[in-house]
């Protein structure tokens, strides 16, 4: 599995530098940090009914995509405003830029396709 910061790197290079920086804490605290991981975010998906979603991000076929709120629920209401003021925007553009970043991050992490412990 690939490193989070090395994905974040990655992304920050393809994408415009402004779209990616407010959010790169986001997706550490969400995916590699005190607040959770990678294994932590694939049990909220199951929890909120939407594991195909995830599990097509680690698998090799085409990333399904997620929507603000699908995604809202799977992080519950508490955690996005956390998130929202650590990336210093609304939690709407939030959501709608992780809905964006989740899916290809999540499988840079995971480009062997599966998710390990």
């Amino acid at each position: 599995m690939r490193l989070l910061h090395e994905v974040i790197d990655d992304l920050q290079h393809h994408a415009e530098e402004h779209a990616i920086t407010p959010l790169g804490h986001v997706l550490e605290e969400l995916l590699g940090g005190e607040r959770g991981t990678l294994h932590d975010l694939a049990d909220r998906f199951h929890q909120a009914g939407l594991g195909q979603i995830m599990a097509s991000w680690i698998g090799h076929g085409p990333n399904l995509p997620i929507h603000p709120e699908e995604l809202r629920q799977v992080l519950g209401e508490e955690r996005v405003q956390d998130m929202a003021t650590l990336a210093g925007m609304p939690s709407v553009a939030l959501l709608e830029r992780l809905c964006r970043l989740l899916p290809p991050t999540v499988h840079a992490m995971t480009a062997e396709g599966t998710l390990h412990a």
